[in-house]
């Protein structure tokens, strides 16, 4: 095993250094297109439930690079070998290893505490891990998130991967943060010297960036966090067309594209705005000759393409296996039916988005100088645009596209996400006060706030450097990009928040496996040891039958999460009121193979009788459902004394 994860590892370093070879580009500079071309790779693989042939891939690939050193002659391996020395000991790819054989190893013990991962991202991730691909119809193990798009967690997995005996949380967000630190890597493309505290300070930099504006990130698997930096990422991509090749251009906008819609379900609105950008961008930057704006139209016409394959594969995906989020059930109501209308709270939600988007801060913390709310965010990048314009770092054309653009994109998001808490989440009252609203202005803006910041950040570490060039400090001409970059991190940045990701959180580990374990009640407790049976490679939804004594639907996704890869969906039913005839229907209408009905006083045996097979029907006991032309019956399962499967054990 521990040959199959070298064997993977290798390959994506040789695949990145002749991406680098062929594009004639650094390292860190490819990175995030060969990062693309792996999530791309995984996400076809899992259509088939073949994540793991990722590994025999891997190994032909290998075999092919050598077969291909073996038959060039040798000017061309000499050429390909200098190339690959150049690249190895680029200061870029030195600070870029340094940070993530720091990050990797120490987020390596984290375990999953918010809310949303245990409710979709993590339990999602372990379902991928054991079927080794994408769940059959009706089984995905968070059935009330079903169409969240995968991008992100193929990169989970292929870490996960990396352990194949048992499921690693840590290893989960190992890969989380990889992914999100690849995409903000050709930062440092343009930094020279060996000056290894200026290294050392620029590593940290890259990781404490996001704090400024954004802290779920650093704790969870904030999807928001990934979109930032793919966005971000992109934005620059477009601009940055000097020494670049056509082919490397324009496929590189086009993997970033396919992957972020990948990434969240509202990845398309940021893609979209990504378009605009991009059409502008070649509306001011094409030269006037007719044959080339219509090759850039069709080159552009692929752009745009490239996301509606992605996005519409996995749309078309979740439409035959019938996966849906009842998110998207919800905002589909709202426009197409008039059962949904504005909140009846919608001033309150206006005093509340307005007081958090002009005086909280988007950080939790104070920094050591700066703490920006919103607003100030917003009115920073403007500044920053405007600075950057009129230092000439930007072209005249450039400088005013971005400037508009950052503008009217930013005011067109913060209105969405103030529409969307008048609508869609219009029933979420903790978004009533500031304090909860900012959390999640801070959060779904992300894109906006740390992806244009980023963009920024791009821009002035390639370009900037001609503020420099008269200085009389050898130093400052040569690190004075880096200096500007840092103190702007330094005096904003949230320490604790990123202190406490990285290493901090570690002091909380056992309390955070001690509270998950408590989520799991005697009833969860005897319904785990029910499915047993089924294992852990099985994709099948179970449909459990709760008292309607109280609400359980906290604990039911504590109790998602240690069934995964299993589908679990959930009815509370009294059943002294039920009738046979309706219960089928209920349920047939779950979709599910099996059945359990937890214990209870009521008369269970008056329902369920009819429709058992063999013998009374008994409450603790896992049935599968057998559903033909006879009707619905259900054969008993039985009960296992305990599972055997080591890697079931989520709690570890």
């Amino acid at each position: 095993m521990l040959i199959l994860s070298v064997v993977n590892i290798t390959a994506f370093f040789l695949g990145m250094l002749l991406l680098s070879y062929r594009w004639k580009e650094s390292l860190v500079e490819v990175f995030p297109a060969g990062t693309c071309m792996l999530v791309l790779t995984l996400y076809i693989l899992a259509f088939f439930r073949h994540l793991s042939l990722i590994d025999a891939i891997s190994v032909l690939f290998v075999l092919a690079f050598l077969i291909w050193l073996a038959k060039s002659g040798r000017e061309k391996r000499a050429e390909f070998g200098k190339s690959c020395l150049e690249n190895v000991t680029q200061t870029s790819f030195i600070i870029a290893l340094l940070l993530l054989a720091i990050v990797i190893p120490a987020v390596s013990q984290k375990v999953v505490t918010w809310w949303d991962d245990i409710n979709f991202w993590a339990t999602d991730v372990k379902s991928l891990y054991y079927l080794d691909g994408f769940a059959a119809k009706y089984g995905n193990a968070a059935p009330q998130f079903g169409d969240y798009p995968p991008g992100a967690q193929l990169m989970k997995w292929w870490f996960l991967h990396l352990d194949q005996r048992t499921f690693r949380e840590g290893l989960a967000f190992a890969g989380y943060y990889a992914m999100n630190l690849i995409f903000m890597l050709p930062l440092l493309r343009r930094i020279k010297g060996r000056n290894v505290f200026l290294m050392l300070c620029m590593a940290a930099a890259l990781w404490l960036l996001p704090s400024i504006a954004e802290v779920y990130g650093y704790d969870g698997f904030c999807a928001d966090l990934t979109m930032a930096c793919i966005y971000g990422g992109f934005l620059f991509a477009v601009t940055d067309r000097e020494g670049k090749t056509e082919r490397s251009y324009y496929v590189r906008i086009c993997l970033y594209l396919s992957v972020l819609v990948l990434v969240k379900s509202v990845g398309f609105i940021w893609a979209l705005f990504g378009l605009v950008f991009f059409g502008c961008y070649q509306w001011t930057a094409l030269k006037k000759e007719r044959t080339e704006r219509k090759k850039a139209v069709w080159k552009s016409l692929a752009v745009c393409a490239a996301p509606l394959i992605t996005g519409g594969s996995w749309m078309l995906f979740c439409l035959l296996m019938r996966r849906v989020t009842r998110t998207t059930t919800t905002a589909v109501k709202y426009m197409t039916t008039d059962e949904y209308g504005i909140s009846g709270h919608t001033g309150d939600y206006a005093r509340a988005f307005l007081e958090a988007f002009v005086s909280l801060p988007l950080h939790k913390e104070k920094s050591l100088a700066v703490d920006l709310s919103p607003l100030g965010f917003y009115l920073c990048i403007c500044l920053l645009v405007i600075f950057l314009f009129h230092k000439n770092i930007m072209p005249k054309k450039t400088g005013r596209l971005v400037l508009w653009f950052s503008i009217v994109s930013g005011a067109l998001f913060y209105g969405v996400i103030f529409l969307a808490h008048i609508t869609i989440f219009a029933t979420e009252t903790q978004y009533l006060e500031a304090s909860g609203m900012i959390s999640s202005i801070e959060r779904y803006g992300a894109p906006f706030t740390i992806g244009t910041l980023l963009f920024l950040a791009n821009i002035w570490m390639n370009y900037g450097e001609t503020l420099f060039e008269k200085r009389k400090s050898r130093f400052v001409r040569q690190y004075g990009t880096c200096l500007g970059l840092l103190v702007f991190v330094a005096l904003t940045a949230g320490y604790r928040t990123g202190y406490h990701g990285l290493i901090g959180y570690r002091t909380e580990v056992q309390a955070a496996l001690s509270q998950r374990a408590g989520m799991i009640d005697e009833d969860s407790a005897a319904f785990l040891k029910a499915l047993a049976p089924l294992g852990t490679q099985h994709s099948t939804r179970v449909c459990c039958i709760q008292r309607d004594d109280t609400p359980r639907w906290v604990k039911n996704s504590y109790t998602n999460l240690e069934a995964s890869p299993l589908s679990v969906v959930y009815k509370s039913v009294n059943l002294n009121d039920a009738v046979t005839d309706w219960m089928v229907q209920e349920i047939r209408d779950s979709h599910a193979s099996y059945l359990y009905v937890e214990q209870t006083d009521a008369d269970a045996a008056s329902v369920f009788d009819a429709i058992t097979d063999i013998g009374r029907f008994s409450c603790g006991t896992l049935y599968h459902i057998v559903d033909d032309a006879e009707g619905m019956r259900l054969v008993e399962v039985g009960q296992a004394e305990g599972r055997t499967d080591k890697n079931w054990q989520l709690l570890q």
